[in-house]
This record gives C-alpha cells, sequence and structure tokens, in this order.
C-alpha cells in the first residue's frame, strides 16, 4: 500500500504506444517504469472499499476464494493492440530494473481505472467454467469451480519465465502424495498467482489417477488461503522467475521492497534447512488446537504391550476412535468391503499387506466416490505421525495418509481396512494405478537397479541433516 491506497499495476507485455488505451493509462498514471523485457509497469492509487463494487461490475476482481484483490492476466484490450497484466493487492512481485523514486507518491484514481478498463475490455468473470457456480465443501465452506483451459490458451497468458516454469511443472506426476500434491500446488500459487495458478493447477493435477474436479477446486481454495503465508520453495523456480537462469543478477527492486523498505523474502530454500528444522521442531496441532501421542506400555501375563492413544480436544482416543470425533459426520460413511474372488483371491496374495490395503481402498473410491476433507487436516495429521518413533499405529497411519487423496479414502471407508495373510513369496514389482485397473509389473532384484534410489535417498539425508530412520518415514 501506499498509505490508504492499494497499489494498482498495469504491467504492458504487449502494446501500441500510439494506441487510445496505452495513451489514456500512460496519462493517468502516477508512476511508469520500464520492464527489463522492454515492457511498462505503470502504478496507480485505489480506494479498495470505493472500488470492489466498480471493479465487480467489470469481472475484474479476482475470485472470491482467492487471496488477491485483483489478478488478470492476458488481457488484450478490445482492438487488440495491447496485452496487460492487471493487479492489486496479490501476492505477485513487480521486479524494477530501474532505480525507484521514492518521491513520488500515488493517488486515488479508482474512477478513473475503471472507466479506463470499462471502455477498452471485455472481461470474463473469474472461474468462468463453473458458470458463476460455487459450492461447499466441509464445514460449509464455499469456493469456485476451476476453469478448465488447454495448455495453448494458458501459454498465451504467462510470462517468459512462467512457460519455463510450467514446462518443468509438466515433468512433475500429479499422481503423488496428497502432501506433495499440496506443496506443489502452493509453489505454483508463488509463480502463477491465484488466478492464473489454478488454471495450471487444475490442467496438472487433471492426469492424476484418483483426480475429482470438485476435490481439486476445494483444495486451490485451501492453497489460496494459505498461500500469503508461505514462499516459493522449489529452489529452480526461485531462480527462473528471478532470471537467475539466463545470467543475469537481480540488481533492482521489487515493489514491496521499494515502498517499504522491508528485505526481499528469501525464495529458495534448497541450501538452508532452518526452516524446515524449525517447522519439525514445532509442537503439532490439528485444526489450531494441540495433539499428541500418547504411548501407554502394560505388561500382562508376564508381556509387555504399548497402546497408542491420541490426546486432543480434551479426548484420549484411539486411532478409529479420534476419526469418528474429528469427522462425526463424513467417518465410515461408506461401509463397503473389497472381497477378492477365484483367482484374484490367489494373486492379491503376491502383494504385501501395505499394497493390498492401497489396492482395497483405492477400489472403493473408483465405485464410491470420496469424502471431501481439508486439506489442512491431512498436513497436520501427517506432521503428528512424522515425529513419532517405534509407534507401529503412527507408522501405518502415516503410510494411508501419503497415498493419494489418502484421508479422504480413511475417512469415506474407515481407517482399519486390511487384509491379514502372509505372502507367497518374494516378489519386487512396480504399480500402475490406471483409471479403471491397477497394473503390476515385476522388477529384477538386481543390486544396480536398488542402489539408485537409496544412494538419493541417503543424500536426501545428509542435505536435511535428517536421522536415517526419520527420512525412510
Amino acid at each position: 500500500m501506499f498509505g490508504n491506497l492499494h497499489i494498482f499495476v498495469i504491467d504492458f507485455d504487449e502494446f501500441d504506444v500510439e494506441s487510445h488505451f496505452f495513451k489514456e493509462a500512460h496519462r493517468l498514471a502516477d508512476k511508469v517504469t520500464r520492464s527489463q523485457g522492454g515492457g511498462y509497469h505503470m502504478f496507480y492509487g485505489v480506494d479498495k472499499k470505493r472500488a470492489e463494487p466498480f471493479f465487480d461490475n467489470i469481472n475484474l476482481l479476482a475470485s472470491e476464494n482467492a487471496a488477491s484483490f485483483v489478478c488478470k492476466t492476458g488481457a488484450i484490450t478490445r482492438d487488440g493492440t495491447n496485452k496487460v497484466d492487471l493487479f492489486c493487492d496479490t501476492g505477485h512481485f513487480i521486479y524494477e530494473w530501474e532505480p525507484w523514486d521514492n518521491t513520488i507518491g500515488l493517488t486515488d484514481k479508482t474512477q478513473e481505472l475503471y472507466q479506463l478498463i470499462k471502455e477498452n475490455f471485455d472481461l470474463s468473470r473469474p472461474m468462468s467454467s463453473g458458470k458463476g457456480k460455487r459450492t461447499s465443501g466441509k464445514g460449509g465452506k464455499s469456493y469456485a469451480m476451476l476453469e478448465e483451459l488447454s495448455e495453448g490458451e494458458l501459454l498465451q497468458q504467462m510470462s517468459a519465465e512462467q512457460r519455463e516454469v510450467f514446462a518443468d511443472l509438466q515433468t512433475k506426476s500429479s499422481d503423488c502424495s496428497s502432501s506433495q500434491w499440496f506443496s506443489i500446488g502452493i509453489d505454483i500459487y508463488h509463480v502463477f498467482g491465484a488466478e492464473l495458478g489454478g488454471k495450471v493447477f487444475f490442467l496438472w493435477s487433471k492426469p492424476g489417477h484418483s483426480f475429482q474436479p470438485q476435490g481439486c477446486s476445494l483444495t486451490w481454495s485451501n492453497i489460496c488461503d494459505r498461500g500469503p503465508d508461505t514462499e516459493l520453495v522449489n529452489g529452480r523456480w526461485a531462480d527462473i522467475m528471478q532470471g537467475d537462469n539466463k545470467g543475469k543478477e537481480l540488481d533492482g527492486l521489487s515493489l514491496h521492497e521499494a515502498l517499504e523498505a522491508a528485505p526481499q523474502v528469501p525464495l529458495s530454500l534448497e541450501d538452508d534447512t532452518s526452516a524446515t528444522l524449525e517447522e519439525a521442531a514445532a509442537e503439532p496441532t490439528f485444526r489450531d488446537l494441540p495433539i499428541a501421542w500418547e504411548n501407554v506400555t502394560t505388561e500382562e501375563n508376564g508381556k509387555q504391550r504399548t497402546g497408542h492413544w491420541i490426546v486432543w480436544n480434551g479426548n484420549r482416543s484411539k486411532r478409529e476412535e479420534f476419526f469418528m470425533l474429528a469427522f462425526p459426520d463424513q467417518y465410515n460413511k461408506v461401509k463397503k468391503r473389497v472381497k477378492f474372488l477365484g483367482q484374484a483371491a490367489d494373486d492379491v496374495l503376491r502383494l504385501t499387506g501395505g499394497q493390498r490395503t492401497k489396492l482395497m481402498y483405492e477400489i472403493l473410491a473408483w465405485k464410491y466416490g470420496l469424502e471431501e476433507v481439508d486439506e489442512q487436516d491431512s498436513l497436520d495429521l501427517i506432521r503428528l505421525c512424522q515425529r513419532e518413533e517405534d509407534n507401529k499405529t503412527a507408522d501405518d497411519l502415516l503410510s494411508r495418509l501419503h497415498w493419494p487423496n489418502g484421508l479422504s479414502k480413511l475417512v469415506t471407508f474407515g481407517v482399519g481396512m486390511k487384509l491379514d495373510a502372509a505372502a507367497q513369496q518374494t516378489w519386487c514389482y512396480s504399480v500402475d494405478y490406471q483409471e479403471d485397473k491397477a497394473l503390476f509389473t515385476g522388477s529384477p532384484m538386481t543390486w544396480e537397479r536398488w542402489q539408485v534410489k537409496l544412494i538419493e535417498v541417503l543424500d536426501r539425508c545428509r542435505a536435511c541433516r535428517y536421522s536415517y530412520s526419520k527420512m525412510w518415514k
């Protein structure tokens, strides 16, 4: 902000200096700078409260679930001569390559900007593929359905740096654990913003075998809620967005730094594990309340037995009792189980117990669908289980939470499902979960094949200064 005004930025990617819109925008701007790529940045002040009904009238506001006020990218004037990005109160840095003059202030241009944009643009309402439709998740939270665009349509709205990040994103599989999916989504948010980022997140997530449009849209809503309090973690993406991949040093200031004289937030955590270690050291919470395991060892008939309890919200519960308490209206809503028949009953015993269990949940999810859960709940429970040592109940729960939509599956079908039986043989295999089947393929058990992953894990241990036992979890 500048005083009591929010900063509004028009970032010109393509322009005609002789066009009516460019001349009027330039005349109206309190401050004009040139970008490194040859474009223009034009800055104005707006009264956010007064601007809201005006901007809403021309479909300029960001979607209801987004953290931004205005975040329009790739907007083209009616005459086709200018292509601009429009930002206001959004988590998006404008990097300046010229010295910044702090003596130049901003004045209220709310009404003038509204008239200028109204006369020169036809803007679509955010998340337009949902036709304005909003839906509710857990706790009645409202969220917008994400808009699905083709890769070509998305690329048209991206800067050169964003396109490079997008190319790297396409090398990553969305068939990952729910926590990894959410973490990559946070990084997408920081690179592309709330509006364009949602479309990118949707396109990238769609090939996942457990993809659901509603769940993806709700997760993006949660990402937008948390995004402003997080940082870009992917070091490669941070370098690209700063221009380091082109051998250029960032010798200018961001708008945030220039106006508030605040130090730039570090973008890369690859070489600094202090944030990771600090998070690991923090006491776990669940829905903002303390949560912990309580492990009680008793002796019965000369044998020691350890029971594992979850203490939360004034209750001390076994694992299933905790889920019933935390998800009273959703837990085990689908009371179905999988029974393997004929040859399948023998074949499934080739799999380890964990893979059998995962397969059963996958079959049920494919047939009956899943309850929607808050992604933050999953992250909180993962953090709780990761802290435990010598707790098989926590290890088992952690493994299941790392499945795609892991928490949703446990809530929908219950936490205790498994198929106990001794494996008939030792078998090394890979798994490919497809839309309507799971394909298990045998793999040779050679040291050359195993050592690649083992070395990778050990290197990560050393880099993060984790104990080996912790890293294996």
